[in-house]
């Protein structure tokens, strides 16, 4: 790894809203070893820019289970039906172990009721009949579905119902999936609230149920957010999401053998990208970044530093870039004012930002060696 990293303090801000792209030395470390996981043919982990940290077999086309119920709950939320809705209950065979809440045509759910039973203790019937009392029948749901699926870009993906019970032309990808599990927490905050949730108690059956979340994980690892499991004959699969600090983290399994299988491979794939990223500092809080001529005061100026370590957060590999929007050295200024802002990028991926404002007022200019500030201890390549 290269020892300094340079970057572009020392550029003397001559121009109104100038925006630089300049290249930083390359944080070239060596990558960390890659995940070993223990059962999952397919797996992804990307951060929350959506830049892909690693992946196996991330394209190969597979039954996706129960993770299929985020789409569902995605299409769902955006018919604009009232979840206060009170449904009708149609009942159907669906599969001899099919995990379901036990629904019956006399129960008289709301839709909300319908979605958590869905999303937490994966219901195949809630799913079932959201659909149906979303859209009146099952395909006309299911061709919304993957109607949203092509808006989102999944190119690797096909819906042929709302639960995720085996079915001909019902597959995904693991890239797929962490497309739309990453889509979901950011855009649709009730499915990120009901994917936490450890239990909900519903009547079912005419009986009181409680029902208990599928998501084991989220006992035991640390910044979980949740999301979504799924279990067929074929694997075991589970769509997941944490947060540490204000790095996010999104993953997908899929080809698991075991439910433990995609919960261990999960938790594997997190601490492998958890360990790998670094918190860079790219200066220093007090750093003088300039005198300006106060707006309100004759002869006074103010001054311009840093009010905090500047930093971002990179990974093992890939260049480092910034882009800085400066204003004019002559503007009149105001304590308080935005002066710059700098944004760094990895590889294309957002880092960090830093915003600069003028932090108070002189009576006279301090007396200062340009030539000695920390703004020219390093030289930019343009």
């Amino acid at each position: 790894m290269n020892k300094h990293t340079t970057f572009g303090w020392g550029k003397p801000l001559i121009a109104l809203a100038i925006q630089a792209s300049l290249v930083l030395s390359p944080h070239t470390s060596l990558a960390l070893d890659d995940p070993q996981l223990s059962e999952a043919y397919a797996a992804i982990v990307c951060d929350q820019t959506g830049s892909v940290l690693w992946s196996q077999n991330a394209q190969a086309e597979l039954p996706m289970a129960s993770v299929t119920k985020v789409m569902t709950a995605m299409v769902a939320l955006d018919s604009g039906v009232s979840l206060d809705k009170v449904c009708t209950i149609t009942e159907e065979e669906l599969y001899w172990n099919s995990q379901e809440v036990g629904y019956k045509a006399t129960d008289t759910p709301t839709l909300l009721e319908l979605f958590q039973s869905m999303l937490i203790y994966s219901g195949n019937d809630a799913a079932l009949n959201v659909a149906i009392n979303v859209s009146g029948d099952e395909q006309t749901f299911v061709g919304l579905m993957n109607e949203k699926a092509a808006e989102l870009g999944m190119v690797h993906t096909h819906f042929a119902n709302p639960h995720g019970l085996e079915a001909e032309g019902h597959y995904s990808s693991a890239e797929d999936l962490v497309i739309m599990g990453r889509y979901a927490l950011e855009h649709y905050p009730l499915i990120a609230q009901t994917v936490c949730m450890r239990s909900i108690d519903v009547v079912a059956g005419g009986e009181l149920q409680h029902l208990e979340s599928t998501d084991d994980l989220m006992e035991t690892y640390e910044g979980l957010l949740g999301s979504k499991t799924g279990a067929v004959e074929s694997g075991k699969t589970f769509l997941g999401a944490s947060k540490r600090g204000n790095v996010a983290l999104y993953t997908a399994v899929l080809g698991c053998e075991t439910s433990e299988g995609r919960f261990a491979d999960t938790a594997t794939l997190m601490d492998w990208a958890y360990d790998s990223y670094d918190r860079k500092t790219f200066g220093a809080a007090g750093w003088l970044v300039r005198v300006s001529p106060y707006a309100l005061g004759f002869n006074a100026r103010c001054t311009v530093t840093l009010p905090e370590d500047p930093t971002a957060v990179t990974w093992p590999e890939g260049q480092i870039s910034y882009r800085r929007v400066s204003c004019a050295p002559d503007l009149l200024v105001e304590p308080g004012d935005a002066v710059t802002s700098t944004s760094w990028r990895q590889t294309g991926r957002f880092a960090g930002a830093s915003n600069v404002r003028v932090d108070g007022t002189l009576s006279s200019p301090p007396s200062i060696n340009v030539f000695a500030l920390p703004l020219f201890t390093e030289n930019p390549e343009v």
